[in-house]
């Protein structure tokens, strides 16, 4: 039980902006911390769909609540994930060989090449967001879940780098195929309910999460030999583009 405690209070405290925890990050107390992941996207969903509810009140022009729509999942993230696709671009971009990529995955210091297309990632969003109508708020809320929860699953079913951290989170036995089923689980509530709010909508989110999927393993396995935390991270960012862009084009073919 103190296990399961501790994994929780990690999880928000390395992947939110919650109030950070003085537990030690050691693979005992990271057993079930892909478990609760998840729940951290359910948080941040919840919060974004309260201002999808807010911000017709509030504001006359699209700027503002896309620029929210853009911004606050990685505010609210604490740029855990953010800082994975920072430099998972950097490397990369560097077009060095798979040895010195992961060494850069490594270097604190970030590169222009993950700046330019950190400003390029942003501008989409609000480009997309803007467009979004408030209905897709409440739809791409579960898309926070089912993202974390492929996060999860990519961990834990994916070939490893060599230098991968992320190994620590995955349990083995019987377990791992447990926390396998929960991240399923996840996925297939979230899609019930995206899809119950608008069939057409949902079904783009979620091929929007799994072409996501696809494009960040072939990544990270033929530009790293594996998964990594940080190539995790670029797929959680990835996804979280895709999946309103899929909505958008949705709401443009169908609704």
């Amino acid at each position: 039980m103190k296990q399961i405690r501790n994994s929780f209070l990690l999880a928000f405290s390395i992947y939110s902006v919650s109030p950070k925890t003085k537990i030690d990050r050691s693979p005992e107390n990271s057993k079930y911390i892909l478990v609760f992941i998840p729940l951290v996207g359910a948080a941040i969903g919840l919060i974004l769909s309260q201002w999808g509810i807010a911000y017709p009140y509030l504001c006359n022009y699209q700027i503002l609540p896309a620029v929210v729509g853009a911004v606050l999942p990685s505010v609210l993230s604490a740029g855990s994930h953010l800082d994975g696709f920072f430099r998972t671009v950097d490397a990369i971009c560097s077009h060095q060989p798979i040895e010195r990529r992961l060494e850069i995955l490594e270097d604190s210091h970030g590169g222009y090449f993950a700046i330019i297309v950190c400003v390029w990632y942003f501008m989409l969003a609000i480009g997309v967001w803007s467009e979004m109508p408030v209905n897709g708020i409440f739809i791409l809320a579960f898309g926070f879940v089912i993202s974390r929860a492929l996060y999860g699953f990519s961990i834990l079913s994916s070939r490893h780098a060599k230098e991968s951290k992320c190994s620590i989170y995955v349990p083995e036995g019987k377990l791992k195929t447990t926390e396998m089923l929960i991240m399923i689980f996840y996925i297939v509530i979230s899609a019930v309910f995206m899809i119950w709010l608008n069939r057409s909508v949902g079904i783009a989110v979620l091929l929007g999460a799994a072409v996501s999927y696809l494009i960040s393993s072939h990544v990270a396995k033929k530009c790293f030999g594996g998964i990594t935390e940080d190539t995790a991270g670029f797929f959680v960012q990835i996804c979280e583009v895709i999946m309103p862009l899929a909505a958008l084009i949705a709401y443009k073919q169908w609704w």
